[in-house]
């Protein structure tokens, strides 16, 4: 049996209308992972399901209509198996395989001018294996601004975190993560140290593992409350983690979150009939997450499709699940423990940050409700003013970021 899926769902005007497309390329194909930049751009990574092995990396320009494969014959060989694509922004991009000839070492490509051309990771600055490298595309990896990490295991039975701080040009390999793939476990990082794994024992329920030391090492977590176990994801901009699992696997199904490192779940929804995959926020006020229908045979149903995030609570480290009906405006506060003070608020002409710390760069990104960047500028000085007299009224909020924060104002332009 080959497995050839390789379709997509897009949406270009928030989700209010999806298109279900398939990357349109010669022969048989399987879909490993894909990584969008906008509405029009997206990378793709994709097996020869003819063989089981080579492939490449395919990118769209027209939203998914057309695909054209990058550096053929030179990304990627016969032997190799690709898993991971992933785009940290418009230019910078990274590639991760396992190769079929060097079997201790991964086979990682990075790319610097939005796929153009391509670097092979040198040896030196990437970690052999006791065995035969691989990893894989289901949960493996998760980023953080130009930080990546991502698990992977050799024919020993050794499960490992790699983990790159500059887009994948260098890597450092920590052995011994207690997640062996192949099992069903998920991680996330909130920010470049701190971390957390979910997994589900099946008739014992769900467990945590935590680092606090950017992957290097994992410890078991207490918690309370209940993690869903089987996905987990970081909401940008914020220190607050989302499990899922779908109703198929466990009767306590659902989605729930913690704002304390994993300490703590609330839950966010629950029932028999909800079927929660894996979630993905563009923001915090824009998130999705898949809809699992899967049959007795193992096929999907009619059912299967798109949940929409609706902000229900506050995302400060204390917060305290709101019972308030959610709206597709996401109209409640958003906290994040700022230091920073924006005012006014709601605002006609001008909105002005006070706060920010003037001995560093700080990079200030002005966003609509839909997540689409509207203006950005930097700042050396405790304050920064926007200009938002021609902005539509509606809801808006601003990113700063510095080297040693990151936090996200949200306010209503009037």
């Amino acid at each position: 049996m080959q497995y050839t899926a390789n379709k997509f769902l897009r949406s270009a005007d928030g989700g209010k209308t999806w298109r279900i497309d398939s990357v349109d390329i010669s022969g048989l194909y399987g879909l490993c992972d894909i990584s969008a930049i906008d509405e029009n751009t997206c990378y793709s990574a994709l097996f020869n399901a003819t063989v089981g092995l080579g492939g490449g990396i395919y990118k769209t320009t027209d939203g998914g209509d057309t695909w054209k494969q990058l550096a053929p014959g030179k990304l990627y060989g016969a032997t190799s198996f690709l898993d991971i694509v992933h785009f940290f922004d418009a230019q910078h991009g990274v590639t991760i395989g396992d190769d079929g000839t060097d079997t201790s070492r991964l086979e990682i490509y990075t790319t610097s001018n939005a796929g153009k051309t391509w670097e092979r990771v040198l040896k030196n600055n990437l970690p052999t294996t006791e065995g035969y490298a691989y990893t894989s595309n289901f949960n493996s990896y998760s980023f953080f601004q130009n930080t990546i990490w991502f698990a992977a295991a050799d024919s020993y039975g050794n499960s490992y975190i790699y983990r790159s701080d500059d887009f994948g040009q260098h890597w450092k390999q920590f052995p011994n993560f207690p997640y062996s793939l192949g099992n069903y476990f998920d991680f996330a990082f909130v920010d470049k140290q701190h971390g957390l794994g979910v997994t589900f024992d099946y008739g014992v329920g769900p467990h945590e593992i935590e680092t606090h030391d950017g992957g290097k090492t994992w410890n078991n977590k207490s918690f309370t409350g209940y993690p869903m176990g089987l996905f987990i994801t970081n909401i940008p901009f914020t220190h607050t983690y989302i499990s899922s699992i779908p109703y198929s696997l466990t009767p306590v199904a659902g989605t729930s979150y913690s704002n304390d490192y994993g300490a703590t779940w609330k839950l966010i929804d629950t029932s028999a009939n909800l079927s929660h995959t894996a979630a993905s926020f563009l923001n915090p006020l824009v998130g999705w997450s898949g809809r699992d229908d899967s049959q007795e045979d193992g096929s999907q149903g009619p059912n299967g499709g798109i949940y929409k995030w609706k902000l229900q609570f506050s995302l400060d480290d204390n917060a305290i699940a709101d019972n308030a009906a959610s709206t597709d405006d996401a109209t409640v506060t958003m906290k994040t423990n700022t230091t920073l003070k924006l005012y006014p608020n709601p605002a006609k002409d001008v909105v002005r940050i006070d706060g920010l710390n003037a001995l560093a760069k700080t990079t200030l990104s002005l966003f609509n409700i839909s997540g689409k960047l509207i203006q950005q500028s930097t700042s050396n000085s405790e304050s920064y003013q926007f200009n938002i007299h021609n902005l539509s009224a509606g809801s808006y909020y601003i990113k700063a970021q510095s080297d040693d924060r990151m936090e996200t104002l949200k306010f209503i332009k009037e």
